[in-house]
């Protein structure tokens, strides 16, 4: 054990069957991070006699010095074993959920930490390119470290013992900024297709930018492309999300795009000289309302909304979510002329509390479309117009109108009265009389109704 090891264990869990690394006295200032719930649940395992080491994400983010989201445990228990353990304890702050019991994994919540707990398996093979065809439980976590997919990925750490396990040598890549596969990345990658855009997420690395790619990985991510037919579209989409909210979205994109995995994913034609692919290294959306479907707008920016919608579809975006992306992408590069409050009381109105987000988007265009000044314009327009003095909800209402008219319940009426909401929007009507004053100036009586100003955003 690493001199004065500062967590201590009433019982010390299983050793690996691997040769461990003792950190350094002066590298263990992450040891303040690891939540107590995590060293809890190894010393269950420890009582029962197991083996608990701390796996992938969790390791490679303490020891790059960067928050940890996700904190996982490899076992030798098996799932039931440890689940039915915790459970005996009867403590009201645990929570055991059955999470992928198949593949070994429970999750326990404990007084608020989410933990994973996965047992150590061996895979016999993956026919599909999806999933292994049968997954074994082992007891060897050198067996289950040659499995993973990165070597930054593959190490392992013994939090009562202070040792760290890296038979890849992932530490020294991720010191040297590099993505190395685990073996053959062409075998790796036929495996599981996921790991074509797992491999362009790990490529981020938040403030410190990105790692770059080992050539053979390089390699493989371009003649492996066909795997992505295997992938499942929820998981698809799962990665993307992920890889557009970090903070080098912008450079991984355009990799994407130079690779032609994005012509593989949308089966549409993207270039690096998109301005939809250029812009999305603006800093503007990094803004925490810049959710994932407006990034994949603007990716769209020089293609159709229906091509944008097909993709919506394709990979099974949420229905709020394909909602905002096609909204989004709709008002692009279609803002309202500087001086002209009625046009642009009503593109505020259209974009409700979703208008900042698309102002965000527009920045981000602006610089590629030489519209800087006229969207800073926009921006500073926008800061001196008040709120409607109405309100959102139209002054006029059916009965109202049927009296001032004469008309009768239809789709006629639907039309004026929405004709009117939007005069209302356009000169920040605040009562019946304006109104009464507007509607004896425009011509309802006559003409197709169907022509009628609606309250949509002219593109």
């Amino acid at each position: 054990m690493t001199p004065d090891w500062p967590i201590k264990f009433p019982r010390l869990p299983l050793l690996a069957d691997l040769e461990g690394i003792h950190f350094e006295e002066d590298n263990i200032e992450w040891i303040s991070e690891v939540p107590n719930e995590v060293i809890g649940v190894i010393s269950e395992v420890a009582i029962l006699e197991g083996g608990c080491w701390l796996v992938g994400g969790a390791v490679r983010e303490l020891l790059s010095g960067n928050k940890v989201e996700d904190w996982d445990l490899a076992t030798t228990l098996e799932p039931l074993e440890l689940s039915s353990h915790l459970k005996s304890l009867n403590q009201e702050n645990i929570k055991i959920i059955h999470t992928g019991i198949k593949f070994g994994t429970i999750t326990i919540i404990w007084s608020g930490t989410k933990i994973e707990v996965t047992t150590l398996r061996t895979d016999s093979g993956y026919l599909d390119g999806r999933r292994p065809e049968n997954v074994f439980f082992g007891t060897s976590l050198k067996d289950d470290l040659e499995r993973r997919d990165f070597t930054m990925n593959s190490m392992a750490i013994d939090l009562s013992r202070g040792l760290l396990y890296d038979p890849h040598n992932g530490l020294d890549d991720l010191k040297n900024f590099i993505l190395k596969s685990v073996g053959n990345p062409r075998r790796r990658i036929a495996e599981d297709g996921l790991r074509l855009l797992r491999a362009y997420r790990f490529l981020e690395r938040s403030n410190d930018g990105l790692l770059s790619l080992d050539e053979e990985l390089h390699n493989a991510l371009i003649k492996e492309q066909w795997m992505i037919e295997k992938i499942s579209k929820e998981r698809i989409w799962m990665e993307l999300q992920k890889i557009f909210r970090g903070k080098n979205a912008g450079e991984i994109i355009w990799l994407m795009t130079k690779h032609q995995m994005l012509d593989q994913l949308f089966d549409y034609k993207f270039s690096e000289e998109d301005v939809g692919v250029k812009a999305q290294s603006a800093s503007y959306l990094f803004d925490e309302g810049v959710t994932p479907e407006y990034r994949l707008a603007l990716l769209f920016f020089n293609k159709n909304n229906e091509h944008l919608d097909n993709a919506c579809k394709t990979l099974l975006l949420s229905n709020n979510q394909r909602k905002n992306a096609l909204k989004s992408h709709k008002f692009l590069s279609k803002i309202p002329s500087f001086g002209d409050r009625g046009m642009l009381r009503l593109w505020r109105y259209i974009l409700g509390n979703k208008y900042e987000t698309q102002l965000l988007l527009e920045l981000s265009l602006s610089k590629f479309l030489d519209k800087e000044k006229e969207t800073f314009s926009l921006i500073n327009e926008l800061g001196e117009l008040p709120p409607l003095r109405a309100g959102r909800l139209p002054l006029v209402n059916g009965t109202w109108l049927m009296e001032k008219t004469s008309l009768e319940k239809g789709e006629k009426l639907g039309r004026l009265k929405e004709w009117l909401h939007r005069l209302q929007i356009e000169r920040d009507l605040v009562n019946l009389d304006e109104i009464l004053d507007i509607l004896v100036t425009i011509s309802w009586e006559h003409g197709d109704f169907l022509k009628w100003p609606r309250i949509e955003w002219e593109t």
